[in-house]
This record gives structure tokens, sequence and C-alpha cells, in this order.
């Protein structure tokens, strides 16, 4: 069944159309729907303050959250890009010149900031002394618990008291390390409070209040969404959404659907990775099978026909009936080559 979205901003809405899918990243399509749509829902309840993002790829979901940003609130976009070596875990390679050709592209203002920096720098570098002022924060850097724990915190400390905090890949099976570093935080005392699951993300609030508000907020915003109320997570209750597919529609009256296809880049390299190395590990065993066959049926053949033969020779009236099963086993052998 199609969802409606909320009524989108021109440039948010033709990004969702057909836009998201020229983008390369790992981003569910309802998903980039409800970072677009709770966006704007901030600010038409009169939530104000910044946006950021800490890992950012090629920018499919900081998009989601910088196209028609007010001009006086800024997006904060964090990456190492080109500086590999603080990527520890290769959990994706940021580019900075494709990213900021897709600003340009798809109508990001300038009211964008690049910080290049691992977030593990971003204490030291001053980023926490600014103090609060982001309503939004996504995490979607490394994934390692280290990493993980630190982001969190770096969003507590920065995050608005009516804001909240996205945090990508929680459930991914090949990145355990998130949900290690979110429970660890939240043992060691993290106040951020998860609020609701969409596809492969945890919106987290500031506070138990704030995180009913949001799951309220969810509900008014997207209807046709919602799949699950009241799951338990982390001793709170937490309300599940959906993927499902879209009709987007815009300030303008228009509405359509969000087109395009682009299945390789949901597939994260190392995933990519794997999967070669599995293909290349059964061919090798399909060829080594194959020439264990061929090795039994020479064999075979060297110890059954000279047998028959010397049957034949010396016993014509036995050798007569067994000639067609002799024939039929040559067949078989013939045809597992």
């Amino acid at each position: 069944m199609t969802a409606v979205t909320p009524v989108l901003p021109g440039l948010k809405a033709r990004y969702l159309r057909s836009g998201l899918h020229q983008v390369k990243g790992w981003l569910a399509v309802s998903t980039a729907v409800y970072l677009s749509g709770i966006e704007v829902a901030q600010r038409t309840d009169g939530i104000t303050g910044d946006v950021a993002e800490i890992g950012i790829h090629h920018g499919k979901s900081f998009l989601c959250l910088s196209l028609d940003l007010p001009v006086d609130q800024r997006a904060i976009a964090i990456d190492v890009f080109d500086n590999q070596t603080a990527n520890v875990d290769g959990s994706g390679r940021g580019d900075r010149s494709i990213f900021e050709q897709n600003l340009t592209t798809y109508g990001a203002g300038s009211n964008v900031e690049i910080r290049q920096s691992s977030s593990l720098d971003l204490e030291k570098d001053g980023f926490v002394e600014a103090g609060r002022r982001f309503r939004i924060f996504s995490i979607d850097g490394g994934h390692t618990a280290e990493i993980t724990e630190n982001d969190l915190w770096i969003a507590e400390r920065t995050v608005i008291d009516r804001g909240l905090v996205v945090l990508d890949d929680v459930l991914n099976r090949h990145w355990l390390g998130v949900i290690s570093g979110l429970f660890t935080y939240l043992g060691n005392g993290g106040a951020l409070v998860p609020a609701v699951f969409v596809p492969n993300k945890l919106i987290l609030a500031t506070s138990a209040d704030q995180a009913k508000y949001y799951r309220v907020l969810f509900a008014e915003q997207f209807p046709g969404g919602r799949e699950k109320s009241d799951v338990p997570l982390a001793g709170n209750l937490i309300d599940v959404y959906a993927e499902r597919p879209w009709l987007v529609r815009d300030t303008d009256g228009g509405s359509g659907p969000i087109t395009g296809h682009e299945p390789m880049a949901t597939i994260p390299a190392a995933r990519l990775a794997e999967l070669e190395r599995q293909l290349t590990s059964a061919q090798r065993e399909r060829d080594t099978t194959r020439a264990e066959l061929t090795a039994t049926q020479q064999r075979l053949r060297a110890a059954t026909m000279p047998l028959y033969r010397k049957a034949a020779r010396r016993m014509p009236w036995l050798a007569r009936p067994v000639r067609p099963i002799v024939r039929q086993v040559r067949g078989v052998l013939h045809r597992t080559k």
C-alpha cells in the first residue's frame, strides 16, 4: 500500500522523487522520507537549530537534512574523506569532491559547513565546547563500539533539549559494533532515550518526555508508515516504522512517486568483497570436485573393462546379456564428464 508523505519544500521533494537514487550510498528509501519529513516537522513545530551528520560518503542522507534549510541555520558535514587512515573499520569511503558536486546539483545552500575530521578528534578540537546547537544529529561514521559510543556522547552534549539523534546500522548484523557501542553508552549513564526505529536507523530523544513527543510526531506525520507500537528496547518503548512505497507531496501542490533504482548502492563494499570471496571459494570447490569425479571415472573404467573383456572371451553366453548394462554405464559416465 502506497503511503503519502507530509507536504515537503520543493528541493526536498524533488530530491526524493528523482535524485535519491542518483547519489551513491546506503539509505533505505523510506528512511530518506522519514528524515526529510521530520526535519520539516520540527521547524513547523517551532524547533530551531542546526543539523549535523558524522559520516557523509556522497551525501545521500545529509541532503535529506540540509536541503531547504533556513539560511540562518547551518548544516555541518563531518567525515574523514580522503584521510582513510582514520577510517579504522573501513565502514565507508567518503569522497569530498563528489559530495560537493551533489550539494551543488541538488541545491544545498551556502550554509553547509564541511568539517574534515575524525569524530574521535571533535572534542579536543572544541566541537563540544561550542555548546548545544543541533536539533538533528545523525551518526553514520565509524562502526566500532568505541567510535559509536564516542559519537553518542558527542551528540548528547551538542543536541538541544527538543532535538533528536539518529543512529545508523544499529541492527545491521555486519556492523555489530554499533549496537555494542549503543548499549555501552546507555550502560555508562547516557541520557539519550530510544524513541522510534525506522529502516536501519534508531532515533533517540533527549529525555523520556521528548521520546513520547517524537513518537506522537512521527505518528502524525507518517500515519501510513508505522508498523508496530510499544516495542520494548533497553527499558524503553519505541515505535517501529516500515519500508513503504511513497507518494511525495510538495508545497506547490504537486505529488509523485520516488523513482529510479540502484541496487548495488545498497550493498556495502565490505559485503561485496565477502560475496566475491564466497563465489571464488565455491568455484574452486566445484573445480576440485569435478577433477575428483573425472579421476574416479577413469579408475572405474580401468577396473571394470578388463574383467568384462575377460568374461566375454571365456563365457560369451554370460557376457551377452550384460552388454546393454555396460553400454548404459558408459553413457552415464560420458554424461557426467
